[in-house]
């Protein structure tokens, strides 16, 4: 069927207000799985294995008895490195159920970074798989907790590799019990610890709370007015904030349908949108950038997709509705891992959105006074309700303090409230360059230079000038066939912005690096080349 843009698609004003869920995770799979038995609940992608409600939730029991076999008890603390799919969301999900807590970990960290998140949590059990054997093997730094690995498929290489640990398999660990078995937690308890990207410095470690998760889905309910009818399209890691709060948990709590992938495709996108009869999409990273810069497919305008949204970026929103026949979310919302979700996306409105009334916001100075509405400061958050984010990092008390100082969590973020309280994300205050005695957004550069027709991704660093201060790096891919110097970036960029935010420096790279979250992957390029010459 194709999908069609209506000018009627949700406000976040006009869904009737729900009474916030009480409920853990856990608790909450049972109920929607036996009110929905053998409803499609997950699909992946890759194979087209499907799972009903009753079935994924049979399969997570099974798991979560098995798990409590092994003596993992309520509170502990129990780690999933995994690629996207199938047994990472039942294994999450099995943990719930038993109170014990997922420390997330990110698939693609290796060597120090890995470490350091595996003893932070102190991990004593880690669920992984064959490819991550010599991931882990190879690590300089010892993990002394970690004693027991747990394989999504065989146990052979990692009894090898590890002599002096307990290695088992899922297969190995499953009960032959599906029945219900979720104990009561209280929704304030602690389900995962989920890691900060590293924008800020090293990656810090979130408690986060099931009522967290639970308004973040909810705030999406609400924003989009979402069914048991409709359909999310989630090709993005599940150890990320964005696939498991923000797409899977609300199509769990409206009955509707998953559809996963382990990483996202520019090329697979459309056809997996129109096969699966997916009906929205949150775009993170530069994917709406990718998308419009792809060759045309026949699928891009058969679809059901109703909307897609995320972080706005560059696109001209006329020209991407009328090409992909879908509506362009102009508000992207505002959230992080540690916060939580601040503010609804706005349907209509080029912004962050409109902040929820279980926050209170504001925009302080360096001083941390508060500055006028349309003044651009720090974003500083805290809650209205206990329990919807995160109150401190992961034995990392010096960086707690420093976050969460005043009385108010320190976002990092550069932002601005208008005067209807609406939030407006201006920039990283990390990413800000100085360049001639002048701060200058790296990120509203980065917009001017992607309107340039033949870019197709950017990042902007500052780079050290010798004398203090800063020069102007763009890192760019071209669309097929496009060639590029510093001289036509210029030329195009010196009507769109001021003489200091000019680049002073190109480099046109064959791919872009990116985080898991589909991010141009800036600490990679600063290293690869930047931090020699600092």
């Amino acid at each position: 069927m194709t999908g069609r843009i209506d000018s009627s698609l949700p406000r976040q004003c006009r869904a009737k207000p729900r009474t916030p869920l009480r409920i853990s995770l856990g608790k909450l799979l049972e109920q929607q799985a036996a009110r929905y038995r053998d409803r499609v609940f997950v699909t992946r992608a890759e194979t087209e294995e499907s799972l009903s409600y009753a079935a994924f939730n049979a399969r997570v029991n099974r798991l979560a008895r098995g798990l409590t076999g092994l003596g993992i008890a309520r509170n502990d603390y129990v780690g999933i490195m995994l690629d996207s799919g199938l047994d990472f969301l039942a294994c999450s999900y099995a943990l719930k159920k038993i109170g014990a807590i997922e420390v997330a970990i990110n698939s693609g960290f290796r060597d120090v970074a890995l470490a350091r998140m595996i003893n932070l949590t102190g991990l004593t059990t880690l669920i992984t798989s064959d490819r991550f054997v010599p991931v882990l093997a190879a690590l300089n730094d010892p993990t002394p907790a970690l004693q027991r690995l747990v394989l999504t498929d065989t146990a052979d290489a990692a009894t090898d590799r590890f002599p002096k640990r307990t290695v088992t398999t899922l297969a190995m660990v499953e009960s032959a019990r599906c029945d219900d078995c979720a104990i009561d937690v209280p929704d304030d308890e602690t389900a995962a610890i989920l890691f900060t990207s590293g924008t800020t410095g090293v990656s810090k470690g979130c408690p986060i709370p099931h009522r967290t998760s639970v308004r973040a889905a909810e705030a999406m309910i609400e924003a989009f007015d979402l069914t048991e009818e409709d359909c999310v399209y989630s090709p993005y890691p599940m150890f990320h904030c964005g696939a498991v709060q923000y797409d899977i948990l609300p199509a769990l709590m409206v009955g509707g349908r998953a559809v996963i992938r382990e990483r996202f495709s520019v090329s697979r996108f459309w056809p997996d949108v129109a096969r699966h009869s997916a009906t929205w999409f949150m775009a993170l990273g530069s994917v709406q950038q990718l998308l419009w810069a792809a060759p045309s497919c026949t699928e891009e305008t058969r679809h059901r997709l109703r909307f897609i949204w995320g972080t706005p970026l560059p696109v001209d929103h006329d020209a991407f509705e009328k090409r992909f026949n879908v509506k362009l979310v102009r508000g992207g919302g505002y959230g992080s891992t540690d916060a939580g979700c601040v503010a609804l996306p706005l349907m209509d409105k080029t912004g962050a959105g409109r902040v929820l009334d279980r926050y209170e916001v504001a925009i302080v100075d360096s001083r941390d006074d508060p500055m006028p509405a349309g003044a651009v400061g720090e974003l500083v958050v805290r809650p209205r309700e206990p329990a919807i984010m995160a109150q401190h990092y992961v034995n990392m008390p010096e960086e707690t303090l420093k976050a969460w100082r005043n009385l108010w969590f320190h976002t990092g973020d550069l932002a601005r409230l208008d005067d209807e309280g609406d939030l407006f994300w201006v920039a990283r205050m990390s990413e800000r360059i100085r360049v001639k005695g002048e701060m200058v957004s790296a990120y509203e550069i980065e917009e001017g230079i992607l309107a340039h027709e033949a870019i197709e991704d950017c990042a902007v660093l500052g780079a050290p000038d010798g004398i203090g201060e800063e020069t102007v790096h763009a890192f760019v891919t071209l669309r097929p066939g496009a060639g590029l110097t510093l001289q036509m970036l210029t030329a195009h960029c010196q009507p769109r912005m001021s003489r200091s935010m000019l680049p002073t420096d190109l480099t046109v790279l064959p791919d872009m690096p990116r985080t898991p979250s589909g991010k141009p992957a800036k600490a990679v390029l600063r290293q690869r080349f930047i931090a020699g010459h600092e």
